[in-house]
């Protein structure tokens, strides 16, 4: 069963449940930089990393995209949790605050977001990364706006 094809007869809550308990395979995105599903319950998802260096720029520490990738999916993911079966959204906007360099040295990295509104037509939400000492490295929110499925379809 595809992810399309799952999201179609399951509610958000119920798909990451399946993936938490392994029937359902991660989003090949995610799972190329090794990010993880660690826990998830209605409106909230966390997610866990390890930075390595191939995710490095030429600086020497992470890209701004590894932080900002796991923050779009923890964020999107807290509102696909609160969706019921055949309804999703799509970001509108994504706003990301790096506050320290992401390197290898800072280990296991987790990723926490929680639904702050859902409405009938947008949602947003807001995450934090953090080490395993809980120091902060970016925060972000999002917009999303909720899509309704079109008849035995989830394309807009």
């Amino acid at each position: 069963m595809t992810h399309v094809e799952a999201r179609r007869t399951m509610s958000g809550l119920e798909f990451f449940q399946r993936m938490l308990a392994g029937e359902l395979p991660p989003p090949p995105m995610i799972d190329l930089l090794g990010i993880r599903l660690a826990e998830v319950a209605e409106g909230r998802v966390v997610f866990t990393a390890t930075c390595e260096e191939r995710f490095y720029n030429g600086t020497g520490v992470a890209h701004g995209g590894f932080a900002a990738t796991m923050l779009d999916t923890a964020l999107g993911c807290a509102i696909n949790s609160a969706m019921p079966a055949g309804r999703r959204f799509t970001t509108l906007e994504l706003k990301v605050n790096l506050t320290r360099p992401i390197t290898k040295e800072a280990g296991p990295l987790r990723c926490e977001a929680k639904v702050v509104h859902v409405g009938g037509r947008t949602a947003t939400s807001e995450g934090r990364i953090v080490d395993r000492h809980g120091k902060l490295y970016a925060h972000g929110t999002t917009t999303c706006i909720i899509v309704d499925a079109p008849r035995g379809s989830l394309e807009p």
